[in-house]
């Protein structure tokens, strides 16, 4: 969800980043019977690895060799160069450490994880989607760091809702890496030519981007393709009206899925978001075709560097019975049968101190998990932490289905806006699929 998590999902997820593709994905994958096998292997497995064992070196002057499992896409993209940018300054300021990184991409990384688990050949460091961090844990795929963390001190640094995705029975499982989240993006221009202001609540939005979209203009732009990312506008909707996003044959989500259908309809909105990914809806407002769009913080160096022209700025998404935004995050983890878990959790820790974060994030294109980090005085990423501190993700249950969950709730969307089916009905058809998909998780 650019991270959800958004996750864009990078994706932030999502993307891929991750909100959580994020971009390239962002949601957690749904854990059933298929993989049941799969994962009681995994267990046994893990069953029988050391965590706390001594770090194992190459026996060449005591070097060692960590690898770092990711799907942050490869070093010649803008993702994949800022992490082994990263990667590479900690081996210039640690003698004697080589970390290894494969990326692998985010449609494949929790089955090849598994399959790993089940071959007892796992790396030390998995950067995984933060939603599938408690199905990890209780697949035995990753190590319990809740002595690691209480030694360290610093969980108390990070916002509630990134921290709470690394927890599993009582145990943590992880540290949060970078987290994502959605805000408003807004051309000024036309916003100074309408003589508008920004919403503030989804009244006004569904006012303002009516008042907006003229010729072949659109008021607001959004993904609603096909999947788990396309919900992710919709389950912010459904958050602010106040529904449950497992609940959603319910008044409150009613009242959000009519109101985006009324959008499409008067033309507001394009019906082309239910094609269209978050690049796409970047490309519809960079290019003018949208006054606004529902983004997470992916795009911001994007616009910025590749569209200097353009006069745009961010706004808080708007509120009704809430003010919610969708939380997409990953986070890094030791794997259950690590032989180098102190070099493992030594990188993880640094990769999470303030000044490392602080040269990091603006160049991964996504904001901070902990709230001591300087973001400096760039009012946009300002605007995205303020956001953070309002963030939704998933837990329990519908974080280990939700990337199915989330499916079937773009697919009431797609059925509402096409005439398929009134927005009652296809809510009341999609609930009984995430009935199902909760019911199923293991």
């Amino acid at each position: 969800m650019g991270y959800p998590i958004s996750v864009r999902r990078d994706g932030g997820f999502a993307t891929q980043g991750g909100v959580m593709r994020r971009t390239g994905g962002r949601a957690g994958a749904a854990w059933t019977a298929r993989v049941a096998a799969v994962l009681v292997t995994a267990a046994v497995l893990a069953a029988c690895g050391s965590g706390d064992s001594d770090d194992e070196t190459s026996g060449d002057g005591g070097s060692t060799t960590v690898s770092l499992w990711h799907f942050y896409n490869t070093p010649d993209t803008p993702t994949g160069a800022a992490l082994q940018n990263l990667l590479d300054r900690y081996e210039e300021e640690h003698e004697g450490v080589t970390i290894e990184p494969r990326h692998i991409p985010y449609a494949d990384f929790a089955r090849t994880l598994l399959q790993a688990a089940a071959g007892g050949d796992l790396p030390d460091i998995a950067l995984i989607n933060a939603f599938t961090t408690q199905s990890m844990a209780e697949a035995g795929v990753i190590q319990d760091l809740s002595d690691r963390v209480e030694d360290w001190g610093e969980q108390d640094a990070y916002f509630e809702t990134s921290w709470n995705t690394t927890q599993g029975d009582g145990s943590t499982y992880g540290i949060p890496h970078v987290a994502d989240a959605y805000a408003v993006y807004y051309n000024e221009a036309m916003f100074a030519e309408a003589g508008l202001e920004p919403p503030t609540t989804w009244a006004e939005m569904q006012d303002v981007a009516t008042q907006l979209a003229t010729g072949d203009r659109y008021g607001l732009a959004f993904s609603g393709i096909e999947g788990d990312e396309g919900a992710t506008a919709l389950i912010i909707r459904m958050l602010a009206a106040g529904a449950d996003p497992s609940d959603i044959d319910s008044p409150e989500g009613v009242a959000a899925l009519t109101q985006f259908s009324d959008m499409i309809a008067a033309g507001a909105v394009s019906n082309g978001v239910l094609t269209w990914t978050e690049e796409d809806a970047k490309n519809q407002f960079a290019n003018g075709q949208a006054a606004m769009m529902i983004n997470s913080a992916t795009y911001v160096s994007v616009l910025a560097e590749e569209y200097p022209e353009l006069q745009w700025n961010v706004a808080l998404l708007p509120s009704d019975a809430e003010a919610s935004t969708f939380l997409s995050a990953e986070n890094l983890t030791i794997s259950a049968t690590s032989e180098n878990a102190d070099a493992a959790w030594d990188i993880i820790t640094w990769m999470q101190e303030p000044d490392v974060l602080a040269e990091y994030l603006p160049e991964r294109n996504k904001l901070a998990a902990r709230d001591d980090v300087d973001t400096g005085d760039d009012p946009i990423r300002a605007v995205f932490a303020e956001q953070l501190q309002h963030a939704w993700a998933p837990e329990g249950t519908l974080a280990a289905a939700s990337s199915e969950v989330f499916t079937h709730i773009q697919s009431a969307m797609q059925a509402a806006v096409s005439g398929a089916a009134s927005p009652e009905d296809a809510l009341a058809d999609a609930q009984a699929k995430i009935d199902e998909a909760l019911a199923n998780v293991e």
